[in-house]
């Protein structure tokens, strides 16, 4: 059972891994502009995946972003894409539980990367990098998520032990005051019990002595 488990499992992982891993060509409208490129798609939430990307894109020159999930790197060095600085467009975007990252490569004097051109299969390289590090990523921030959600639930109970802890030494503190409370009242129940004998011996003696009508 334990096999077929791991097995599946990695089925799962090495399924999750080649579909992020496929880079296609697409063309793509960003703000209101009609661009030719390619696209990676992955299984990563758009909000992780873009940041993971503007941080990715950063190591290649000066990243700016605006709304829609539009990231742009005006003079990119990539020197395994081209020897000259890159005016790269690109889009973050999710349909139907899939996250995709879309890039236009301006090589300048109007040339671009796209398929069957110069440079298309090194952008290949490039996108495909970029998936492997982002699972990378996000297993790790999935993992960091767990442990946080560890650390807290272990924090909520050692302090509920405390609590508990706590209330039993004031409950234990309480009950000896209760012993002594009860202690106490055995021997004034006692000495009540003394005094109420003493006290009606000397009325039961009292009306012995009262004269009966006659």
């Amino acid at each position: 059972m334990k096999k077929i488990l791991l097995i599946a499992a990695l089925s799962i992982f090495w399924g999750y891994t080649c579909e992020a891993q496929t880079v296609l060509p697409d063309k793509r409208e960003i703000d209101k502009s009609n661009f030719e490129g390619l696209y990676v798609t992955t299984k990563i939430e758009e909000k992780y995946l873009g940041k993971y990307w503007e941080d990715y894109l950063k190591q290649y020159g000066k990243v700016s972003s605006s709304r829609g999930g539009v990231y742009r790197a005006p003079s990119a060095s990539i020197p395994s894409i081209s020897s000259s600085p890159i005016n790269l467009a690109s889009q973050v975007s999710s349909k139907k539980g899939l996250s995709q990252v879309f890039i236009y490569l301006d090589l300048g004097n109007g040339s671009y990367v796209t398929q069957g051109t110069k440079g298309y299969a090194e952008a290949e390289t490039f996108l495909k990098k970029f998936a492997e590090d982002a699972i990378l990523y996000d297993d790790a921030r999935v993992a960091e998520e767990a442990m946080k959600e560890s650390e807290k639930n272990f924090s909520k109970l050692t302090r509920k032990g405390e609590s508990l802890k706590k209330d039993i030494e004031k409950t234990e503190k309480e009950l000896a005051n209760l012993r002594k409370d009860l202690e106490v009242n055995v021997k004034d129940v006692a000495t009540s019990q003394t005094d109420l004998e003493t006290k009606k011996k000397t009325f039961e003696d009292a009306k012995a002595k009262v004269p009966t009508k006659q």
